[in-house]
């Protein structure tokens, strides 16, 4: 199998890259001609494409590939820029994988960002629905819900076989910081709903659910939450424990209170426009990154055949 991946030089896209190649598949890997060196064990064995995805795309970047590998996200710069660098580059490169006619297979890398968090019960599920205001939560939530529904439509349209994987905060070496584990305010750290698990996946487990989705090729949707549970309060513990920052527990509900308040008191000091506000005085951004939940992750270990690995409390879970 040959996998065409993209995002090929991010966090979690180098993982990928690796597990695909521990996998014996060949890989063509797409890097902004920007981006720095690849890794040095990628020599000889993966083929280096730089390529700017907001651009239209060469017929030849798919020659011979069997499956898309869609990694590629702009998380820096403005929203404009983002969604240029998101959105837009993805309708660019399905439509030249569409002129060449020869690779029908898509693994679209979604995220837990998309879903509407005031609607389940207990659980999130693959069967949570879609945030049906994006603009009312973030600039990420909004790239996000579009890019699949680009991809879905075209795959859709065209008969391909598309599988959406939503991972939930990917944590590890290089990238240890993950939102929903508190809010940092200089020597303080606010753990809210400190003794609920975290939806997080290690980033080589994440890896190894693109590799075997990548080689399964089933169609759907599939939450990536690793087995092992780990609380905002021990995780917060272990991010926090060269910095001397002070825990400090915060109920979720109290945090909650605390958002709608600011914004009622933005919106009558500042109208129509009610001013803007930091992220978690948002009351949706809020609910997004820190709502207590169950995440079960069934869909992904019984279809997919995927497997996690606990990290956490080994020398490679955040150094």
């Amino acid at each position: 199998m040959k996998a065409l991946v993209t995002g090929s030089g991010g966090f979690l896209g180098r993982h990928v890259v690796h597990a695909l190649l521990g996998h014996g598949h060949a890989v063509r890997a797409v890097l902004r001609p920007a981006s720095g060196d690849p890794p040095p064990e990628w020599k000889g064995r993966a083929e280096i494409v730089r390529a700017d995805l907001r651009a239209p795309a060469s017929e030849e970047l798919f020659d011979g590939v069997d499956v898309l590998v869609h990694l590629a996200a702009t998380m820096s710069g403005s929203a404009e820029a983002a969604f240029a660098g998101t959105v837009v580059s993805t309708e660019k490169l399905c439509e030249t994988m569409l002129r060449t006619g020869s690779t029908r297979r898509v693994v679209l890398a979604s995220s837990f960002s998309v879903y509407d968090w005031t609607a389940p019960k207990r659980a999130l599920t693959e069967e949570t629905p879609i945030e049906p205001k994006p603009y009312d939560r973030d600039g990420y939530a909004v790239m996000k819900i579009w890019q699949e529904r680009v991809v879905r439509r075209l795959a859709a349209e065209q008969g391909w076989t598309l599988t959406v994987l939503r991972p939930g905060f990917i944590y590890g070496p290089a990238w240890p910081e993950v939102g929903g584990a508190g809010i940092s305010l200089k020597k303080l750290f606010l753990v809210v709903s400190p003794f609920s698990s975290l939806p997080l996946t290690h980033v080589e487990n994440c890896a190894q659910a693109f590799a075997v989705a990548a080689e399964k090729g089933l169609a759907g949707t599939f939450n990536i939450i690793d087995d092992e549970s780990i609380t905002a309060w021990r995780y917060a513990g272990k991010f926090l424990s060269h910095s001397g920052a002070i825990r400090i527990p915060v109920p979720y509900w109290l945090g909650l209170g605390v958002a709608y308040s600011a914004q009622c008191v933005s919106r009558i000091l500042f109208p129509p426009s009610g001013g803007k506000l930091p992220a978690f005085l948002v009351p949706q951004r809020y609910r997004a990154r820190f709502r207590p939940l169950e995440f079960p992750n069934r869909r992904a270990k019984e279809t997919l055949g995927w497997s996690s690995k606990p990290f956490f409390d080994s020398a490679r879970a955040l150094t």
